[in-house]
């Protein structure tokens, strides 16, 4: 009876030390870090990207110069410049995705594809994306007979970023942007048909619904004459279904194709708009 009760004893002890070893080893769980609450801070894309049968609808708007003053209603009265646009995800780690703009009537084919997740663990301390985009101008064009590939116009970029806290993300972007066809306005011009540049973006998270955002284009190299760097600064709230976007911008464009080549406005002379973004993810 004696040896009954040790030999009892002894596996009540190992059974609840075996019990102790699996909770432990459930409780480290490692993941990946949702670095950004979009795919895009306002224009730039992130590196975060949609899960596997995940569908983001896209309403994008901004409206004229704020310079113009109250003759314009601060741009408001010029009319908005809009981008509808839906990505979806095939994998956790690949998205495809296909936009039209108001301005010039471009339609842009996109992909990401995500190459490292940053883990909780940080045993993965940063987050890798790339990013393609195929724009096509479907507008009327009457000076000219353009060809298919004389539309065409294409983006490429690799974005690496890291959520350092709770509360704040920092993103660095090289990027190349390129247009089959520039359309000389004067005869002095010389433009450039590749621009080069450097993006960087932020988010700093104010609270579980509100966040404020950044994201600026440093041309690289040789440029068009007259070209301003692209600056957007912007407001988030989640709402829980949808992410509001309320931003102040120098561009007039959404793709950033069309920001690094096109961008003439400088913001620092109050040469910007105010606009604002609609995102909404749907299971499927």
């Amino acid at each position: 009876m004696r040896n009954s009760a040790v030999l009892l004893l002894i596996m009540l002890f190992f059974t609840q030390d075996v019990f102790s070893q699996m909770e432990r080893r459930r409780t480290v769980v490692d993941e990946p870090v949702e670095v950004f609450l979009t795919m895009s801070l306002i224009s730039m894309a992130t590196t975060s990207n949609l899960q596997k049968n995940n569908m983001n609808s896209t309403i994008m708007h901004n409206f004229g110069l704020v310079s113009t003053g109250i003759e314009e209603f601060w741009g408001l009265d010029q009319g908005a410049a809009v981008r509808l646009g839906i990505d979806y995800g095939i994998t956790d780690r690949l998205s495809v995705g296909i936009g039209r703009t108001s301005r010039e009537d471009n339609v842009d084919l996109r992909f990401k594809y995500t190459l490292l997740q940053q883990m909780k663990s940080d045993k993965t301390p940063v987050e890798v994306s790339i990013k393609g985009d195929l724009g096509i101008n479907t507008q009327e064009e009457r000076r000219f007979d353009p060809s298919f590939q004389d539309r065409l116009n294409m983006f490429g970029s690799i974005a690496v970023a890291r959520r350092f806290s709770d509360s704040f993300s920092f993103q660095v972007t090289p990027m190349i942007s390129h247009f089959n066809t520039v359309v000389i306005e004067t005869a002095d011009q010389n433009p450039e048909h590749t621009h080069y540049g450097l993006g960087f973006g932020g988010e700093y998270r104010v609270s579980l619904k509100h966040s404020f955002s950044f994201e600026y284009f440093s041309l690289v190299g040789d440029k068009t004459e007259g070209l301003q760097n692209p600056l957007a600064i912007s407001w988030q709230i989640d709402t829980g279904g949808h992410v509001f976007q309320m931003f102040i911008m120098n561009g007039n464009w959404f793709t950033e194709q069309h920001l690094l080549a096109r961008t003439t406005d400088d913001f620092f002379a109050r040469d910007f708009r105010i606009g604002f973004n609609v995102n909404r993810v749907f299971g499927l």
